[in-house]
Formats: C-alpha cells, structure tokens, sequence
C-alpha cells in the first residue's frame, strides 16, 4: 500500500489483498490522516481486483460517507 497526497487529494494505491485484519487496519490508518490533516478527498487505487478487496473497499467508502462529507473515489 502506498499514500501520498498531492493537490488537496489523499491517494491511496492498494496492492495487496485485504482481509478483516489488513482491511480494519487501512480503515483506522486513513481515518486517522482525514482526521487529523482535514482531507476530504480521496481517491482509492485498488490494482487487486479480487471479491474481498472489492468487498472492503466498498465498505471503507460507505463508512468514509456515514462519517465525514467530502469525495471518495474508488478507481
């Protein structure tokens, strides 16, 4: 997994599979940084494109919207 945030946007290129425990831990990870540095744009990159990651992912969007109000893109 890699982060970097460029243009007023929090880039997050996974390529790894998710599982509960990897998937809570990204979760907390990037909440944290929305938290703390007030991003509300996020652009997720997931190169795995298996039925768990997309499974998680989907989930972290849906909580990222039920929590904060800002843009979450799943590419």
């Amino acid at each position: 997994m890699e982060l970097y945030y460029q243009n007023e946007t929090l880039y997050i290129d996974l390529n790894e599979d998710l599982d509960e425990f990897t998937y809570r831990k990204l979760k907390h990870k990037i909440f944290r940084i929305i938290e703390d540095y007030g991003v509300d744009r996020i652009v997720l990159h997931s190169k795995h494109q298996i039925f768990t990651n997309r499974h998680f992912v989907r989930q972290m969007k849906h909580d990222y919207e039920s929590l904060y109000q800002g843009e979450f893109l799943i590419r």
